[in-house]
């Protein structure tokens, strides 16, 4: 009994000596995987569930291009509280509440538990190939087949968003709460096929519509919830032989960072999405910029709220601040923009006071960018312009003072080089059906993952035209080119000069009385890709007298210019640059 007993001891003991040995292997495993993608940029892009009714925006699961994104952010589930989940705040865009339910129908759940947001869409709804008797259809399975076809997508369930954040403090705040909700999201992982849980939290402490549960613990219970689903997931990830992914979506405001344990976050999480988007909206009364990449002085000077913080150099440098690793950050990108109307004209809209909010795409005042690329940009009155500090495009339009802030492939270029300039994890963006020609997405891919492949110039630029002119001036305008893509801007030259205009139209000065020119106007892309030129010749007006000295202008014999308040007579033809003023070159010119 005795050497039968040390038998069993000494059977069991190599046993365990070799689950230990596989754990470990397991980890080690898992550890590679994580390292071999951290050396590639993340591009993770939410799809909203509601995105997919036929009635609404019609955009489905298999319109996405998935070959384009690392992850997708499924939103969103929601949490279930005493039975109901929803939210039930007036002030909210949808202030309803439901009994939670599953794929089969109402399910009786320990409060703080993850559940479906939408049942019908989610999980119930047929589409084609599907059978009657299949338990779950809808929009996940159609995940699933995108899964299978693309090995290398992750799909992530995102929970709460702006809407529906109103129990995470409630759930945050004691140790069951927190362990049931740790064990529904292995639950809902497992059964739904997902790779991973995204908490989108708005806002721990303070923030968010004004039902929201809050606590000032918030700033710590989220560290305590997150760190016990990262203990749930590891457990479940060690017996599934996968790695289950975390994430958050944070705020980039100082008072988010101020409001939660960022260090100890990211000890704990895979990376964090900050929403580096909605700094400025039709929630104010002054005009500013979504998603500005930098901050811009003139924004602060006209009295923008919070402006040298709310842009997204800020927001990122307040995470690192933080603590957050640079290569755990993941910088929002939005796909769509804001605007506002009655807006002053001074400064063609921009920092401007506004009367209204224009009706928007699907929302008052939100533009999809599909949506700006068919009906505004350089349309219908509307002019695009170029904010060279912020680094982000707008539209205005005088006939009602319409401003639109808003991304394009010129601001996603300098957002994705800022991504890769500070060694960022990459880049994610709100939200799939913004951008249905995937010009954006594109884009984000193309400078995130090399060369787009893109070798196809835009149009001509149309109907060149002079539009008016002095003695030394000349006005241009054109119509806008296309592209495949988007075009960028406009290159215009005349002799050994060259303008980079970002608009339709440009007034070129310091030009000769009474001489010819001839402009050409090419149209430019993200990819560098140049139109062929249009060329038109204008002939200034006639001067009364000399002309003032300037540089770039082709002087000939006795051409007269004014400079110090003299006139001087050209002596021999030449090009004037910088140096050769008439008091400072005397073999090209004589005092008169």
């Amino acid at each position: 009994m005795i050497s039968q007993g040390k038998n069993i001891r000494k059977t069991t003991i190599i046993a365990l000596i070799v689950v230990l040995i596989l754990t470990m292997f397991q980890f080690f495993s898992i550890g590679n995987q994580k390292a071999e993608a951290a050396s590639a940029y993340k591009i993770v892009g939410y799809y909203p569930s509601w995105g997919a009714y036929t009635t609404g925006r019609n955009y489905q699961v298999n319109d996405m291009d998935v070959s384009k994104v690392t992850q997708i952010n499924y939103a969103f589930a929601d949490i279930c509280w005493n039975g109901i989940h929803g939210n039930p705040d007036p002030t909210g865009p949808n202030p309803n509440t439901w009994p939670c339910k599953d794929e089969v129908g109402n399910i009786s759940v320990p409060n703080g538990t993850i559940v479906l947001g939408d049942p019908w869409i989610d999980v119930q709804i047929s589409y084609p190939g599907d059978t009657w008797d299949e338990p779950i259809k809808g929009n996940f399975k159609q995940l699933w087949k995108l899964k299978k076809a693309n090995p290398n997508l992750q799909t992530i369930i995102s929970v709460g968003g702006w809407t529906w954040s109103n129990r995470f403090s409630d759930v945050a705040a004691s140790a069951d709460t927190r362990e049931n909700f740790a064990n529904s999201a292995v639950n809902f992982l497992r059964k739904y096929k997902f790779d991973g849980v995204d908490l989108d939290w708005e806002y721990p402490v303070n923030g968010g519509l004004a039902g929201n549960s809050r606590r000032a613990e918030d700033k710590q219970n989220f560290t305590l919830l997150l760190q016990k689903v990262r203990e749930k997931l590891d457990a479940a990830g060690i017996v599934d032989g996968k790695h289950y992914l975390l994430t958050i979506a944070s705020g980039a405001s100082p008072s988010y960072v101020q409001n939660t344990e960022l260090d100890k976050i990211a000890l704990t999480v895979d990376w964090i999405n900050i929403m580096t988007y909605d700094f400025n909206g039709g929630w104010q009364t002054i005009s500013g910029h979504n998603s500005p990449l930098y901050n811009d002085p003139a924004a602060m000077a006209a009295g923008l709220p919070n402006a040298a913080k709310f842009n997204v150099e800020a927001g990122v440098q307040g995470h690192l601040d933080a603590g957050v690793p640079a290569n755990k950050i993941v910088v929002g990108m939005p796909f769509y923009g804001r605007g506002w109307s009655g807006c002053a004209v001074t400064g063609n809209g921009q920092y401007q006071h506004c009367t209204g909010i224009p009706k928007g795409t699907w929302e008052q005042g939100n533009f999809d960018f599909y949506d700006l690329e068919t009906n505004y940009i350089n349309k219908n009155g509307y002019t695009r312009y170029w904010n060279d500090v912020a680094k982000v495009p707008y539209l205005f339009n005088p006939s009602g003072g319409t401003f639109i802030s808003y991304d394009d492939v010129e601001s996603f270029g300098y957002k994705a080089a800022f991504v890769k300039s500070k060694g960022l994890g990459g880049a994610m963006f709100w939200e799939f059906s913004g951008d249905r020609n995937k010009t954006l997405l594109s884009k984000l891919y193309g400078s995130l993952h090399g060369d787009s492949g893109d070798t196809q110039p835009p149009t001509v630029p149309g109907n060149l035209r002079s539009t008016g002119k002095t003695s030394s001036s000349i006005s241009l305008a054109w119509d806008a080119s296309t592209d495949n893509v988007g075009v960028t801007g406009y290159i215009v030259s005349y002799g050994a000069t060259t303008l980079n205009v970002s608009g339709t139209f440009v007034t070129v000065n310091g030009l000769r009385a009474d001489t010819s020119y001839t402009f050409t106007v090419k149209a430019t892309d993200a990819a560098g890709n140049v139109s062929p030129g249009a060329s038109i010749q204008v002939t200034t007006d006639v001067g009364s007298g000399a002309q003032p000295w300037a540089e770039n202008v082709n002087y000939k014999v006795n051409d007269e210019v004014s400079y110090g308040g003299k006139t001087y007579v050209c002596l021999q033809p030449h090009t004037s640059l910088q140096g050769w003023e008439p008091p400072n070159a005397a073999a090209l010119w004589k005092l008169k």
